[in-house]
């Protein structure tokens, strides 16, 4: 039986990423903060053991887990969102972790690495061309600095200890039960309540890709025994942000007012998030199942029973 260790096994990709894993046959170690008091998440769960561990014990995670194990996924990271992202004393303790967790893999034998890669490792992109994987990166935040660091420095290590390396670099996900932090949670929270929607003139391409897409593609790079190095998650298809609005608005049935404009680009410009999957699919033959309209239905379905709950 495959054995795999996940880190952040509770987050938004993780508790999905952990079912498939074990569903496919795999033993999972899924690694939660000592604070995580939410054990039926995993209930449902067969072949997994919950290990507790904060990040800043990731150096002596290694020693919570008696077996050796095959494969290592690093999913945890601190500061993803807002301010936090330029957090250069931040994110450089996400960094240095993370190495530690990577260092516990190899220590557990695992000879094949998973990373949480992001679109912030290439830093903005201002025009409408695809980003491929052998594009130059040139982040411009301190997460994007240290997620890149991370991957470069995880890599490294890879080599010497003979262990295989994959990082998905996520772009757009989202899904029904994400944080209500995200722009189409938030925006879809207006929406129903019938609230004003601030918004940029929304004319930048957008590529999202729905969770359950995304865990898919995962298990299969997994399952996958050349598959290394960088890969593009995106749907591969790209549109204007405002025809995704657009969708939201009528799907919703909503009577808010979209007011394209009143938010204001940064002064370094419009941003598009346009991504190549043309790696992806030629590595595991994959193309997404799930619509746009069919990801936001599930996402309004669950967002109503909230409001109405």
């Amino acid at each position: 039986m495959i054995k795999v260790i996940v880190t952040a096994a509770n987050s938004f990709i993780g508790r999905r990423l952990c079912k498939a894993l074990t569903d496919a046959g795999c033993f999972v170690y899924a690694v939660v903060r000592n604070t995580f008091s939410d054990e039926k998440m995993f209930y449902d769960h067969e072949n997994l053991s919950v290990v507790y561990s904060d990040m800043e014990d990731y150096q002596f995670l290694y020693q919570k887990i008696q077996d050796s194990c095959d494969i290592g996924i690093a999913l945890a990271w601190n500061g993803t969102r807002g301010k936090e992202r330029d957090d250069r004393i931040q994110q450089e303790w996400n960094y240095r972790r993370s190495i530690d967790c990577v260092r516990g893999f190899i220590e557990k034998n695992c000879k094949l690495i998973m990373t949480a890669g992001s679109q912030a490792e290439y830093g903005p992109r201002r025009t409408a061309e695809k980003v491929r994987e052998t594009d130059a990166c040139n982040p411009n935040t301190e997460y994007g600095h240290y997620k890149l660091k991370f991957y470069l420095d995880t890599l490294e290590l890879c080599k010497k200890s003979n262990v295989r390396l994959i990082e998905p670099r996520f772009f757009s996900l989202y899904g029904a039960d994400d944080s209500d932090k995200t722009m189409i949670i938030s925006i879809i929270r207006n929406m129903l309540q019938n609230a004003p929607c601030e918004l940029t003139r929304c004319v930048q391409l957008w590529d999202f890709l729905y969770i359950d897409d995304a865990i898919n593609a995962l298990l299969r790079l997994l399952q996958n025994e050349n598959a290394q190095g960088v890969y593009n998650f995106g749907s591969g298809i790209s549109r204007p942000l405002k025809d995704y609005i657009e969708i939201m608005y009528d799907l919703t049935e909503s009577r808010s007012q979209l007011l394209y404009g009143a938010v204001e680009y940064p002064e370094t410009g419009m941003v598009h998030t346009n991504p190549s999957i043309a790696r992806l699919r030629e590595a595991i033959d994959w193309e997404p199942q799930i619509s746009f309209e069919e990801g936001i239905r599930r996402v309004i379905e669950l967002q109503r029973h909230y409001q109405e709950g």
